[in-house]
């Protein structure tokens, strides 16, 4: 029969607010009917008579939390808390002796000499209290935690920052080196500087640390100023983050760690408060990791986002060759496509499609000649177009040279087919992004076999007639070339179609 919230009192000699209080700590879980309202059974009155039992024992709530979860047995809590109590129990009687002496000596508080008594205790006097250990603000360790709800929110911020560079610039945000580096650690640190302190002062905490359960404020238990929020952080970038140099960012955050686990007071922590609800943390935990999951798939998108090319739509010839430019720097395509991409790198000697759709040799950089080996020149695209708008690519190679070493035509097909397929209205990045139909388009091409591919309207089709020919790792290459096998005829044919359906 369920009872109400006025007879559970009754019943187990406790207050509403106790009794609100257990609950709030998950220790009862009364059942609520239409109207919200709690009712409770016999079963949560004898809940709430066992904690009060062992609440009037001296056992603290944790270790009642434990019991109630069944992480515990109750026997071996209680023979540690017997030890607890034992030496309590010591304490006390020194305490009452010492007591007792001060007020024989007649002693006051202005002139007492506080270490003749403390050489009458057992303890040494520098051993702290438990008295001080309890007068003090809360100290949370949990440097895990705490570094997962960071590398959260760091999460987030690198993808404000990747959106920017993959739709504002057209970027691969994967692209490598050293000047991309260094100006990805300053925008990292910038982004923290601008959003964190917002978000600490008027919210008090993250996202990351949020969803952890921690919370920061100041010593009087308010919100942080955006001031003082700013001056966290920056201590934080400094101090704990290493300004995420390399190499000694890492040196920062295991000394950190270090601090952190050994209970010191951080330095970004000595005018706030850090305070952690460890309520459900088996949840929270899981739901981190759900959030980090999602937040890796949002930044893959937004790397392939930057692949999408500046031209869509009804697009001309010209635009198109606008796009081929831009995905073969993006796709990080820096040799001549009718060359194998030699090893060691000689640097970047591809051509652009100029305006008119031909191939150029760009201006400064190396275009490489005399490789020792006859290799074909670039086939020629042809376009064609309809009320100004393109709507066919293709281009076609036929070759009966027998001192003639064909590359493969993954990388060539791959990009003319990208730069077309992506600039459709009806394109989207789910369920086939930029990668994935570079890699498939690629790997038909670079095995010379046939093939047709639709996505967003747009049709490839490629097909391949070759005899006396093998492929073969090229020589001083890292790319496959079809090689004429001695003594045989060769003959080789490649036709290549780009059209919307």
């Amino acid at each position: 029969m369920p009872m109400t919230i006025k007879e559970v009192e009754e019943l187990s000699n406790m207050t509403r607010a106790n009794i609100r209080f257990y609950e709030k700590e998950g220790l009862i879980t009364p059942q609520r009917d239409s109207n919200g309202y709690r009712n409770y059974t016999e079963q949560d009155v004898d809940i709430l008579k066992r904690i009060r039992l062992l609440r009037t024992v001296h056992l603290g709530l944790e270790e009642i939390r434990s019991l109630s979860e069944k992480e515990s047995e109750l026997t071996d809590v209680l023979l540690i808390h017997l030890r607890t109590l034992k030496k309590e129990q010591k304490d006390l009687e020194q305490s009452k002796a010492i007591c007792e002496q001060l007020c024989r000596d007649q002693a006051a508080y202005e002139s007492f000499d506080a270490e003749h008594y403390f050489n009458l205790l057992e303890k040494a006097p520098s051993e702290i209290p438990a008295e001080l250990e309890a007068d003090s603000l809360p100290k949370v360790r949990a440097p895990w935690k705490r570094y997962f709800a960071r590398l959260i929110d760091e999460a987030i911020y690198l993808i404000f920052w990747n959106l920017i560079l993959a739709l504002g610039f057209h970027m691969n945000i994967r692209q490598t080196g050293w000047a991309f580096a260094v100006i990805g650690i300053i925008m990292q640190s910038v982004l923290l500087l601008m959003a964190e302190p917002v978000m600490l002062s008027r919210f008090g905490t993250t996202p990351g640390k949020f969803l952890f359960g921690f919370r920061v404020s100041a010593e009087s238990g308010a919100r942080l100023t955006w001031r003082e929020a700013y001056d966290r952080t920056g201590i934080v970038l400094k101090r704990g983050l290493g300004f995420y140099i390399p190499v000694y960012g890492l040196i920062r955050e295991y000394l950190s760690y270090r601090d952190c686990k050994k209970g010191e007071i951080l330095e970004w922590e000595e005018e706030t408060v850090l305070t952690l609800d460890e309520r459900h943390m088996k949840w929270k935990a899981a739901a981190a990791v759900l959030v980090l999951s999602v937040l890796d798939i949002l930044n893959f998108l937004v790397w392939q986002a930057g692949a999408l090319p500046r031209n869509r739509g009804n697009i001309t010839a010209a635009q198109y060759a606008e796009n081929f430019n831009d995905m073969q720097k993006f796709s990080q395509i820096d040799h001549q496509l009718n060359l194998p991409e030699f090893l060691p790198p000689l640097g970047d000697s591809r051509k652009l499609l100029n305006q008119d759709g031909d191939w150029e040799k760009m201006s400064g950089k190396p275009y490489i000649v005399g490789t020792g080996v006859d290799y074909p020149e670039l086939p020629e695209l042809q376009f064609t177009e309809k009320d100004g708008a393109l709507t066919e690519i293709s281009f076609s190679s036929e070759y009966k040279d027998e001192n003639v070493e064909i590359p493969v035509y993954g990388d060539l097909m791959a990009l003319a087919s990208l730069s077309y397929i992506c600039a459709q209205e009806e394109y989207n990045l789910l369920p086939s992004p930029p990668s994935r139909l570079y890699r498939q388009v690629k790997e038909y091409g670079d095995q010379c076999s046939d093939f047709t591919i639709s996505e967003a309207g747009v049709t490839v089709k490629a097909s391949f007639d070759y005899s006396g020919y093998e492929l073969r790792q090229a020589q001083y290459g890292s790319s496959d070339v079809l090689v004429p096998v001695y003594g045989k005829d060769v003959y080789f044919q490649v036709d290549f179609r780009i059209w919307q359906e």
